[in-house]
């Protein structure tokens, strides 16, 4: 017979756990692929498993497991973009009942539930289990090495040590950093239980038994010594242990807290410790909470891996300890006010963060999606594409859209020289038809201008747009390719004749692009502008047909018509706004004016020409 408190434990549960799985599947390919999770996909799923082995240990430094659960899973139910990030979301799942289960084991039932809800919709957790990477598939495993390491050294039977080393082992070959809960879990057995000679030498065992699993991979030569990984993070900050560290490992890294909500933090925790304090395993959750802080900063004064995704597994050490303040009974009216504020403090954040989540585009990613679906349709396939993000990701998604053009990194590197990277482009520039420049560098590499600077020096910016929030310009030379044009079209009184134009879609942005050719007769006294109209039925707002325009001196002034060289062709770009153009039949019309004197030039038996007419869906 169920006692009535396991039928209402048991529903509660239940429910949380479907709480924790909705969050973590919901919008789940929602966003691109980021950089690690596209080197995941094309790396660690669709290479052969012996390869990733053999060649991505040394480059992308992770335990076997890591590459064989991600291997498996694309076998199992595919290896494209929108299968891979659900490998994590389902494994992650299992931290619930897990956590359910070490809080319970610290400080009860309500405790328990207090952990998996708090685990359930943990921001940071869920921001991981719709990553694909290997953090929240450690994040779940770690947490559940430490339950059985608790029940074995409490309990003290055979199937629970066995259990112990077979989760500590697996969570160790998930991710390497493991290593710091075993070393601490064994801080505590040798301090705590320093007079129980029996727990001493099982956990000795224990540990024996754990070190012969790892030693054939984590001894091997080649990772210890070989890989010349760097880490690409940052360096050790001891201040931001605190102020970035703690908040993000409670609440994530969407929204950015004030130094406050770490103050705060602290002494929630310093509380939860207090109220152990007649329980040995105060002392478990002191070390787990704060070590493995201090840990990855000594590594990270030697590689860059100074970030708070690296020591995820104390994420759960501060869900406990929070469940505990909050799910402990105390018959002292302080204690429970304490507790009620601090579950109220935490679910409220928590629910701005998930609404910051869920709800807006969160920069997990730059939407390469968009923007690659963007180029597969405008790149010329004789154009060279110039990725200047470093970004794996960018890689996946120009592969997946067929894009017209194999990407070229440049800078390729924060240490790549001026003189390679200005020489790299000025051979493109001579062998490509044009030149994409898409997105940005990262803002901390001294290089990052050097592309941008070349290009706007030495070629034409044809097109300048955002897509999806990423810039996309193309370049061309100066000098007009004679497949370009087309030949005399009309002429403008005794001063050029138009020999060819191109008009194009519409940008993202919301501008026709419109491209001129001009072939000078001859110079002009005073500067002559270009007018290129967007006509059609009668503008309510202005009383004319005229809709839209784009005015300027030939090349913005670079081509002025007293100047200009006679019998070269100039290729001039205007951009129609058409934010305030509704659809429609638009006819383009197109002309010369003297702005000092007021007058057009004469174009056959008018003073305009259209040029073609154009239906703006």
């Amino acid at each position: 017979m169920i006692k009535p408190k396991q039928q209402t434990v048991l529903p509660l549960l239940i429910g949380i756990i479907l709480l924790g799985a909705f969050l973590r599947i919901h919008d789940l390919n929602r966003v691109s692929l980021r950089g690690d999770e596209a080197f995941t996909l094309l790396h660690w799923v669709r290479e052969p498993l012996s390869q990733t082995l053999e060649n991505i240990a040394t480059v992308d430094p992770q335990p076997p497991l890591a590459y064989v659960l991600f291997h498996g899973w694309g076998m199992l139910v595919g290896i494209t973009e929108y299968t891979v990030r659900f490998l994590p979301a389902l494994l992650n799942i299992l931290g619930t009942p897990i956590l359910y289960a070490l809080g319970k084991r610290v400080g009860g039932t309500r405790v328990g539930l207090a952990a998996a809800l708090l685990w359930a919709v943990h921001p940071y957790q869920i921001w991981h289990a719709q990553d694909a990477r290997n953090y929240a598939i450690w994040a779940a495993l770690s947490p559940l090495a430490l339950w059985l390491a608790l029940r074995a050294v409490e309990r003290g039977k055979r199937v629970d040590w066995v259990l112990y080393v077979a989760a500590a082992v697996t969570a160790a070959y998930t991710y390497y950093l493991e290593l710091f809960s075993i070393a601490l879990i064994t801080l505590y057995v040798l301090v705590i239980y320093r007079r129980d000679r029996a727990v001493l030498i099982r956990w000795g065992l224990a540990l024996v038994v754990v070190a012969a699993a790892l030693a054939p991979w984590f001894l091997q030569s080649r990772l210890l010594f070989g890989s010349g990984y760097g880490g690409t993070a940052g360096r050790f900050e001891p201040v931001q242990l605190i102020t970035w560290f703690v908040p993000s490992l409670v609440f994530g890294e969407v929204i950015t807290f004030p130094a406050i909500v770490a103050v705060i933090l602290l002494l929630l925790f310093g509380a939860a410790l207090w109220r152990m304090r007649g329980d040995q395993r105060w002392f478990l959750f002191l070390i787990l909470g704060t070590a493995p802080l201090v840990l990855i900063g000594v590594v990270s004064l030697k590689l860059n891996v100074f970030v708070p995704r690296y020591v995820l597994m104390v994420s759960a050490v501060y869900v406990v300890l929070i469940a505990f303040l909050v799910g402990v009974r105390s018959n002292n009216w302080l204690w429970r006010a304490v507790g009620i504020v601090s579950f109220v403090f935490l679910l409220g954040v928590n629910q701005a963060v998930l609404a910051r989540y869920f709800l807006t585009d969160y920069a997990k990613s730059p939407n390469w999606r968009t923007l690659t679906l963007y180029l597969a349709s405008v790149v010329d396939p004789l154009s060279q594409v110039i990725q200047t993000a470093a970004d794996e990701a960018y890689t996946l998604y120009d592969y997946e859209n067929r894009v017209p053009s194999d990407p070229l990194r440049l800078p390729a590197n924060p240490h790549q020289s001026t003189e390679e990277i200005e020489g790299e482009l000025a051979r493109y520039a001579e062998t490509a038809s044009s030149l994409w420049v898409i997105a940005q560098p990262p803002p901390n590499w001294e290089n990052r201008a050097v592309v941008d600077t070349w290009l706007d020096t030495n070629m034409q910016r044809v097109r300048d747009t955002l897509v999806g929030g990423l810039r996309a310009a193309e370049y061309m030379r100066w000098t007009v390719d004679p497949n370009e044009i087309s030949g005399s079209i009309v002429q403008f009184g005794d001063v050029v004749e138009l020999v060819g134009y191109r008009v194009f879609l519409p940008e993202p942005t919301g501008e026709l692009p419109v491209w001129l050719y001009w072939q000078p007769f001859s110079t002009s006294e005073t500067p002559l502008t270009v007018f290129v109209h967007l006509t059609g039925s009668i503008n309510p707002i202005t009383g004319t047909p005229l809709w839209s325009q784009d005015d300027h001196e030939p090349q913005f002034g670079r081509a002025q018509t007293t100047l200009w060289s006679v019998g070269t062709v100039y290729r001039d770009v205007f951009e129609i706004p058409l934010e305030q153009v509704p659809p429609g039949q638009y006819q383009l019309v197109i002309g010369w004016y003297d702005p000092a004197a007021g007058v057009r030039i004469p174009v056959g038996s008018g003073d305009s020409y259209t040029l073609e007419t154009v239906v703006l869906p």
